[in-house]
């Protein structure tokens, strides 16, 4: 498990005369979550698939995000897996052709938890395709708090044979610590995506 604070380099930039870091500069940064199929080949996958909404969990049935700050958060998902060599397939009735699947999750109202093993998540079941949800093939135990991002990576290529119903997740990451409102706390949105791709130096296709 890799657990790293955002910005944590902050505190090498702090003058050498001052003893101890400024907490109320610590508060303001994020705390960014990584782990990954240690089996997983990243290298051999080649495309994705990554929709063009955020689910908001909380409630009981859910919403998606879909507004213009929605999609900077999607394009700054999208920036960083070309950057990693992968083609995205933007046709949602192609999804099925991609290698993986990227879901993103808001946390905006309430808290929950995932404990180990199979995990159906928040997001419809069925969206991937026939599966009936997905599972981490490595050991999770997190709280998501009021206003936290979930970032899923899934293999979609786990399924070729026409007989598998869940599909696993390969990489997972999520940010948590947002305590501002508006444009500051976007920038923060989208400064977490950059640092969680920067914490997973594996995710890079081989050409």
């Amino acid at each position: 498990m890799r657990k790293m604070l955002f910005f944590a380099c902050l505190l090498l930039g702090l003058s050498a005369c001052e003893k101890d870091p400024d907490m109320n500069q610590l508060d303001a940064d994020l705390v960014v979550y990584t782990d990954y199929d240690k089996d997983a080949d990243f290298g051999g996958y080649k495309t994705y698939f990554l929709p063009d909404s955020i689910l908001e969990a909380g409630g009981h049935r859910a919403t998606y995000w879909k507004d213009e700050n929605a999609k900077a958060i999607i394009n700054k998902v999208a920036a960083e897996m070309d950057a990693r060599g992968y083609t995205r397939i933007l046709d949602p009735e192609k999804k099925e052709e991609a290698n993986v699947g990227l879901q993103l999750s808001y946390v905006a109202q309430t808290t929950q938890v995932i404990t180990g093993g199979y995990w159906g998540g928040w997001w419809d079941y069925g969206f991937w395709g026939p599966w009936s949800g997905w599972y981490y093939p490595y050991p999770v135990s997190y709280s998501y708090n009021t206003n936290t991002l979930v970032m899923e990576m899934v293999d979609l290529t786990a399924d070729e044979d026409g007989t598998q119903k869940n599909l696993p997740v390969v990489w997972y990451a999520s940010a948590s610590g947002f305590q501002y409102s508006g444009q500051f706390n976007q920038m923060m949105l989208q400064n977490s995506v950059v640092q969680a791709f920067e914490q997973s130096p594996y995710i890079k296709s081989v050409n």
